[in-house]
């Protein structure tokens, strides 16, 4: 399913899509109302733009993105667990496009196939591991391993010509990732830096989890989770401050927060070049 997000390491010019975990091991959404605050809006400026907005939950209802040459709109509808649903997305402006991703789940909650144009995944599971089939961005036959630690993260994930091994802090925010070939040679690694204040994302989508994991790190190849639309992968309970490739720091961010240590400014920096957005809360 086509999801706008701007990766601000390549500074708004490289859109991927997004993918959430509970730190209980369950696929149960936490309540968003133990973050305290939600987020109303993220905004650079008039024409570059995101605004939020929820059901009586607190759980995400809508967002609308503004762009100098385009907007979209998402919608989401849950069933009575609080569990996603229904993910409908409409792209307007120099060009269109439309998609609605349905999700399905056992008695268990556990999300165990969803559809959209270009995806049809079918999970099963056997104890802490995942195997999922299916069609995944248009290419039919797909196929990879999901192991999950005791905690529900997601800690190793195999795909056909490599596998990406991830470690997590005591808060549950992703610390590491390193990818090896099949011979267990080191093809790339990743560290990530964070702050100790409140990542005010943090708490949606987590009943779909695995579906969000694997749209962002299918085919594996970096860490491109923070920044600009905070709730593409709203599952670390801190703000990341740091992202290091190899042992080089790529990119980094600075925060001004206000006084509930909430993030209100975000400067990120990466190849020399800096991004500077605003976050305002309900």
């Amino acid at each position: 399913m086509k999801k706008v997000t701007i990766v601000l390491i390549v500074i708004l010019s490289n859109f991927i899509l997004f993918s959430c975990a509970s730190d209980d091991g369950s696929n149960q959404p936490v309540n968003p109302i133990e973050i305290n605050k939600l987020v109303k809006s993220e905004k650079v400026s008039e024409n570059l733009k995101v605004e939020y907005v929820y059901n009586d939950k607190d759980f995400l209802s809508s967002v609308t993105g503004t762009y100098s040459n385009f907007g979209y709109t998402s919608n989401y509808i849950y069933d009575s667990n609080d569990e996603l649903t229904e993910w409908n997305y409409q792209e307007t402006g120099s060009s269109t496009y439309s998609d609605t991703q349905n999700f399905i789940y056992d008695s268990q909650g556990r999300l165990t196939n969803y559809v959209a144009n270009t995806e049809n995944v079918t999970l099963a599971y056997n104890g802490d591991i995942v195997t999922l089939t299916g069609t995944i961005e248009g290419s039919s036959n797909s196929e990879a391993k999901i192991e999950l630690n005791k905690a529900g993260f997601i800690i190793k994930f195999t795909e056909s010509n490599q596998y990406t091994n991830f470690e997590y802090d005591l808060n549950g925010n992703m610390i590491t990732a390193k990818s090896y070939d099949h011979n267990d040679n080191l093809i790339i690694e990743f560290t990530i830096g964070y702050d100790n204040k409140i990542n005010p994302f943090y708490g949606q989508f987590n009943s779909i989890y695995i579906e969000r994991f694997i749209e962002f790190f299918w085919k594996f190849n970096g860490i491109h989770v923070n920044g600009f639309e905070g709730y593409s992968f709203p599952f670390f309970k801190n703000n990341i401050i740091s992202i290091t490739e190899n042992a080089a720091v790529i990119t980094a961010y600075a925060y001004t927060y206000d006084n509930e240590d909430f993030p209100m400014n975000v400067n990120e920096t990466s190849s020399g070049n800096s991004f500077v957005f605003d976050i305002e809360y309900y």
